[in-house]
């Protein structure tokens, strides 16, 4: 297997793990569509009685493999770090630790599903937040990265799962074990399980404890947060190869960028925006100001690819489901696939929000309905039809909420815990579709999902994340330059916010929950009527029915004025259709 320049030889992109009945459980269809638009590679073995399919990543590169002997292997899928190194000698140094019973997630970093063959044995563990997800169908006999490669080995009409319709439809993901199809379930966290005659889990890790520290300065709660980071930039950093980060007016990207020139690497650097945009702005400003080379990228100046097969590109780009939708331009999967070249690691700064208070409520306890009715229900009555119940809507977010914590539903959340539901909860399943989803394409590194880096922050007092402070300081303290410039919330991170954006946060902070939980709503019925292009019926019938037969059951698509659920409904009712489609496009 030839090394790529740079010194990575990159992981997979994606793996198929199933019993071993001597037929290929990819079908056709599926491996063909996939060939057309960059899975290329493709690694076949065979290992106590399962068959395992691995597939390199759609920049070109081959699946990353450590074979010992005939009967030891280690592979990854996604990003690993071991014991501070990557690729090759990180499978090596595994699969020689690895005993069989426990699985080194504190010697870990990076993002992944890790195969490990050894004592007989076949073994999957992923990342300790369960970032990189991981989907198997009700029987357990086919285990995957790829949402659609469990999807083709249902029936042509498989059944929803009504709560995961409508958790996708409104927020973006689904939560806990469920997802939108009752036959496919996705791992809830970080997980060791050994196959064999049957499936066995032996190892669930935790990532936070959930309990009070000790008082300390925020000067104190910066230097541990910034030699937090600054190790873990020197185990990226031992890759070697170049990297690659988005630069914009807030504080996640300024971060990565003093933590990288602070590793002693020189980053390429690119804002997205029009001209005007403040993030495109406070880019400009800070490259001329560093000398720094600053790419700009204007998505809406960028020409669409050609319709024919658009449709069955991004279903297969984004695994058959992304956060807002699959129907687009198609000019999302091609810049995904431009910023993520051989030899290139990208990083990205979601769930930077760990060092801010993002729920904006008062310090109290909650109820766990209380989360539901201030986040989950973005709902628009005039769009749904009997099938919705509220009632076991809320209950069945409230329990998954309640799980993530290790809570039975009924127990207050106190605002420690509340904190920890930022990474247990939001990023461990909003946030981690586009871990999986972007390591399709290269390596994408997800700093602030790391779970050294999360640990502990649920305890960090809320005086210390309002406003950015915290966060603010640990810039100053990697890079004194970088925090001098002004950011796109209207004030320089060094100074501290303006009267007036507090105020403005005040204003949101004495929102009740009972009164949030219906603020969408009144969005929703001053909001325009639909005019997006590509959920027009003659767009949406280059892939699909436009009529949307198998989502009318649970939607009134007509009634729909936001564009980002009617993206989702279309997408679900892509995935419900029946065989070959979605691999054929109706336009073709």
């Amino acid at each position: 297997m030839p090394a790529l320049h740079g010194g990575w030889r990159l992981p997979v992109g994606l793996f198929m793990l199933s019993r071993d009945t001597g037929a290929d459980a990819l079908g056709a269809p599926w491996l063909a569509a996939h060939q057309r638009h960059g899975f290329t590679e493709r690694r076949n073995l065979t290992a106590a009685g399962w068959r395992l399919n691995l597939f390199g990543k759609l920049n070109g590169s081959a699946p990353q493999l450590f074979e010992r002997s005939s009967d030891e292997f280690a592979a990854c899928s996604g990003v690993l770090f071991y014991r501070g190194a990557a690729t090759d000698t990180a499978l090596e140094r595994l699969l020689e630790d690895f005993d069989g019973r426990r699985f080194p997630w504190s010697e870990c970093r990076g993002h992944f599903a890790v195969l490990i063959h050894k004592f007989g044995q076949l073994y999957l563990a992923t990342d300790a937040l369960g970032a990189y997800k991981v989907y198997h169908d009700g029987e357990r006999h086919h285990w995957s990265s790829s949402f659609t490669a469990i999807r083709q080995t249902l029936p042509d009409h498989p059944q929803a799962d009504p709560q995961g319709v409508y958790e996708y439809a409104w927020n973006g993901a689904t939560y806990g074990t469920r997802t939108f199809l009752r036959d496919i379930h996705q791992l809830r966290c970080g997980s060791l399980l050994r196959f064999g005659q049957s499936v066995e889990l032996l190892a669930e890790e935790a990532v936070l404890d959930c309990q009070p520290a000790p008082a300390r300065s925020l000067d104190e709660t910066a230097e541990d947060y910034a030699a937090r980071l600054r190790a873990l930039f020197r185990v990226y950093a031992c890759g070697g190869g170049q990297f690659r980060t988005a630069l914009s007016g807030g504080y996640d990207s300024r971060l990565m960028l003093a933590l990288l020139l602070d590793a002693g690497l020189t980053p390429q650097i690119y804002v997205y925006g029009r001209d005007n945009d403040d993030d495109v702005q406070v880019a400009k400003a800070i490259a001329r100001g560093e000398g720094l080379e600053l790419e700009h990228v204007d998505k809406s100046q960028q020409a669409p690819p050609a319709s024919a097969a658009r449709i069955e590109r991004a279903w297969v780009r984004f695994d058959g489901w992304k956060n807002d939708g699959l129907f687009d331009s198609g000019v999302d999967a091609e810049d995904r696939l431009v910023r993520a070249p051989r030899g290139v690691s990208v990083l990205n700064g979601s769930a930077g929000e760990i060092f801010r208070n993002f729920f904006y409520l008062p310090e109290r306890t909650y109820r766990p309905v209380e989360l539901v009715w201030s986040f989950y229900s973005r709902i628009d009555p005039r769009t749904i039809t009997p099938a919705f119940d509220l009632q076991a809507y809320e209950s069945a977010m409230a329990l998954d909420l309640s799980k993530a914590l290790g809570h039975d539903g009924q127990k207050r959340f106190s605002r420690i815990e509340l904190e920890a539901l930022y990474p247990l909860h939001r990023a461990r399943y909003w946030t981690a579709r586009d871990v999986g989803l972007n390591q399709r394409f290269g390596p994408l590194l997800f700093p602030f999902m790391e779970a050294t880096i999360m640990r502990g922050t649920e305890a960090i007092p809320l005086s210390q994340k309002n406003y950015g402070v915290l966060e603010a300081k640990i810039i100053e303290r990697i890079s004194p330059a970088l925090a001098r410039y002004p950011s796109a919330y209207g004030y320089v991170p060094t100074q501290g916010p303006s009267l007036r954006y507090r105020l403005k946060m005040q204003a949101t902070f004495q929102r009740p929950p009972w009164l949030r939980r219906w603020s969408y709503r009144v969005q929703q019925w001053r909001a325009p009527r639909l005019t997006d292009e590509w959920l027009q019926a003659a767009r949406l019938a280059e892939g699909l029915d436009p009529a949307l037969p198998a989502m009318r059951e649970f939607f009134k698509p007509e009634a729909v004025r936001d564009a980002d659920v009617l993206n989702r409904i279309c997408t679900m009712e892509l995935a419900l259709q029946g065989l070959p489609h979605p691999f054929t496009p109706r336009s073709e």
